[in-house]
C-alpha cells in the first residue's frame, strides 16, 4: 500500500511559514540568531534531555505495570513514537510504539499509549487553566479552573473508564481481555503517581522555551507560562507538518503584546522546534537504526566466525625453529 503525501498539510505549512517571515524581516530574523545568548540555549538543552529521561521513565512504569519489565523494550517502543510523531499533528504518531512489540501485545501497548497521552494533554490543560488567572477576568478563570478541577477524578479514574470500555467490546474477547487487563494493572491508587509525572514533565518542557525565549529576548517567566500553552496547541492543529508555519506565528501573536520582538519570537519557536522536537525526533530515528542493524552485524560475525578455520597444523617449513624439520622429534 502506498503512502499518499499530505500535500494539502504542506503547501499550507510554507504558506503560513512563507507570511510569517514575510511579516518579520529577515534581517531582524537574522540579527536575533546572532545574538543568541548560548548560555540559556545550553539550558534548554538540559532541560530537553531531562524531559526525554522523565517520559521514558514514565512509559516504562506503565508498560511495567502490565508485566513489560524490560527497559530495552520500553525504550525501543519510546524511541520509535518519538520518530514516527515528527511528521504527525498532536504527536499522534506515537500511537506507532506498538509497531515495535510482537503481535499479540500490541493492543495492550496501544492502550497504554492512549493513557499517556491522555495524562500528557491533561498536563497541558493544567497550564491552560493557570494562564486564563493573567489572561482573563476572574470569572473566566474560576470557570477555567472548576473545568480543570472536574476532570481531575477522570484522570485519577482512568482505570475505571477502561473497565467500562471492556464491558463495552465484550463481543470482542481480544479488545476485552486487554482493557480488563491494563484496568487491573492500574488500580486507582497508583494514578497520582503518574498525573505528577505528568505535570513535572510539562513544566520541564515550558522551562526549555522559557530558556529558548530568554536566548533572544530577555523576559519574565510568567511570559512564557501564559504563551506557551497556546503555542503548543497551535503546533498540533491538524492542517500542518509538525506545526511549522502556525507553531511560528502563534508564537509571534502572542508574545508581541509582551514587549518581545516578533524576531525574537518566531526564532524561539523555530529553535523549540528543533531542540523539543526534530532532535527527540532524529534520535528516535537513529536508535531503531541501530537496533535493526545489530541483528545484522551479529549475524555477520557468526558467519565469519564460521567460515574462518579455528585451528590448523603447523608448516615446519615457516617454523623459527633453528633446527631442520627432519631433527624435530615428535612427543
Amino acid at each position: 500500500m502506498t503512502r499518499r503525501i499530505p500535500w494539502r498539510q504542506v503547501v499550507l505549512s510554507v504558506g503560513v511559514a512563507g507570511v510569517t517571515l514575510w511579516r518579520v524581516p529577515f534581517a531582524n530574523l537574522r540579527a536575533a540568531f546572532c545574538n543568541l545568548e548560548l548560555g540559556s540555549v545550553s539550558l534548554a538543552v538540559l532541560c530537553i534531555l531531562a524531559l526525554l529521561a522523565l517520559r521514558a521513565y514514565k512509559w516504562h512504569c506503565l508498560m511495567a505495570e502490565v508485566g513489560n519489565l524490560r527497559l530495552r523494550q520500553s525504550l525501543r517502543t519510546f524511541m520509535g513514537g518519538l520518530g514516527l510523531a515528527l511528521l504527525t499533528p498532536g504527536r499522534i504518531g506515537e500511537l506507532g510504539r506498538c509497531a515495535f512489540v510482537r503481535k499479540h501485545e500490541r493492543i495492550q501497548v496501544a492502550i497504554l499509549t492512549l493513557v499517556d497521552r491522555a495524562l500528557d494533554l491533561w498536563a497541558l490543560l493544567t497550564l491552560i487553566g493557570a494562564s486564563l488567572f493573567f489572561l482573563s477576568s476572574h470569572p473566566a478563570a474560576i470557570f477555567g479552573f472548576a473545568v480543570w478541577l472536574a476532570l481531575l477524578p477522570v484522570m485519577l479514574g482512568l482505570p475505571g473508564l477502561l473497565v467500562l470500555l471492556s464491558q463495552v467490546a465484550q463481543r470482542s474477547r481480544r479488545f476485552h481481555r486487554d482493557l480488563a487487563e491494563v484496568a487491573s494493572a492500574l488500580p486507582p491508587l497508583k494514578m497520582p503517581k503518574y498525573v505528577v509525572m505528568a505535570l513535572g514533565a510539562m513544566g520541564v518542557e515550558l522551562s526549555s522555551f522559557y530558556f529558548l525565549l530568554r536566548a533572544f529576548s530577555h523576559t519574565g517567566f510568567t511570559t512564557a507560562a501564559v504563551t506557551y500553552p497556546y503555542i503548543v496547541l497551535a503546533g498540533d492543529l491538524p492542517f500542518s507538518i509538525s506545526g511549522v508555519g502556525f507553531r511560528e506565528a502563534a508564537a509571534a501573536l502572542l508574545l508581541t503584546p509582551y514587549a518581545v520582538p516578533s524576531s525574537a519570537a518566531v526564532g524561539a519557536a523555530s529553535l523549540w522546534f528543533v531542540v523539543g522536537m526534530l532532535f527527540p525526533a532524529v534520535v528516535g530515528i537513529a536508535w531503531l537504526f541501530i537496533e535493526k542493524l545489530r541483528p545484522h552485524i551479529r549475524r555477520t560475525d557468526l558467519l565469519e566466525l564460521r567460515l574462518e578455520p579455528t585451528w590448523r597444523p603447523p608448516n615446519p617449513a615457516e617454523s623459527d625453529s633453528p633446527f631442520p624439520a627432519s631433527h624435530v622429534v615428535p612427543r
